[in-house]
């Protein structure tokens, strides 16, 4: 049963997981996936403290652990140019998600392919296909003006010259980040350094690009400008794939929701649907959401 029926009264721990292959989605996407994932699973052992004193140094010599599944049996498809938005709280497993699909961590179990490679077996190859942008963490050389950043990346992914001055300009003028670049990164503001950054990540012209927060901590101008460019990178065929808990990004910028909770996947489908399984229509992606956690007694 596609996850989008998940009825309303399962708790966060239903063994009803999203089929290994997805419902091709609503949006038109055409062709095979570029991205698959079957039975995803990610564990992570946690080293236990004792409550005394004397349990403490028994297990520092002896140590015990417990196992925390960070990701439980994921399944999803994505196609080509879809603009996927990646919903859950804190600690729900996005982020872990994320780095799955990079190839910077491996999966415990399960399958990951992107693009016909599985990530974290061909990292560099990898790599060359795909963007990321984590949060307020910055590809920015902190002390040198920003335009050596660009030279430095454009010569990391083997650029040649009319494809780095093209791409360059076109990221400069979307992005109106021209006035930045003689400026030394550590002298940018959050909103600056955000779009400045984000021009990076879409500097080598990849097919994928994961966003991770990419608006978090912005003015209300700063978050239209990069909402405006992303759809514009969409409008190119870019696969956008954006966890963010500013729904509102979501809402602007992607057709699709994934709604994750404790590692598993709780929906899968269009916004529409979401909003008709929590209810009926509501103002907003984030009222739907809240609705659906209360619902379905989550969080």
């Amino acid at each position: 049963m596609p996850v989008s029926h998940l009825e309303m009264d399962a708790t966060p721990h239903s063994s009803r997981a999203a089929d290994v292959s997805c419902p091709r989605s609503s949006t038109g996407a055409k062709g095979e996936p570029i991205i698959v994932a079957t039975e995803l699973t990610r564990e992570f052992r946690v080293r236990l403290d004792g409550d005394s004193f004397t349990e403490r140094v028994r297990r520092f010599f002896k140590p015990d652990y417990r196992i925390v599944k960070a990701l439980n049996r994921v399944s999803f498809s994505i196609w080509p140019g879809e603009a996927v938005g990646y919903i859950g709280l804190n600690g729900a497993g996005k982020s872990t998600t994320i780095k799955l699909l990079c190839g910077v961590l491996v999966p415990s179990y399960g399958k990951v392919t992107v693009m016909g490679l599985e990530p974290h077996r061909h990292r560099t190859e990898n790599a060359r296909r795909i963007g990321l942008m984590m949060g307020q963490r910055t590809q920015l050389l902190w002390d040198l003006p920003v335009k050596e950043s660009f030279r430095l990346l454009g010569k990391i992914y083997d650029l040649d010259r009319n494809t780095y001055k093209n791409n360059l300009e076109r990221l400069v003028e979307a992005l109106d980040i021209g006035s930045l670049m003689d400026t030394p990164a550590r002298m940018l503001s959050l909103g600056q350094k955000t779009r400045c950054d984000l021009a990076l990540t879409f500097l080598h012209d990849p097919k994928i690009v994961y966003l991770d927060e990419p608006t978090i901590g912005l003015d209300v101008l700063a978050r239209e400008r990069i909402r405006d460019f992303i759809r514009g990178e969409k409008e190119r065929g870019v696969t956008i794939f954006l966890a963010s808990h500013d729904l509102d990004d979501l809402d602007i910028v992607t057709e699709r929701v994934m709604l994750i909770h404790r590692g598993e996947i709780l929906f899968d489908g269009p916004k529409a649907e979401l909003q008709k399984l929590a209810g009926g229509p509501l103002g907003t992606l984030e009222d739907t959401v809240k609705r659906f956690y209360k619902e379905a007694r989550l969080g």
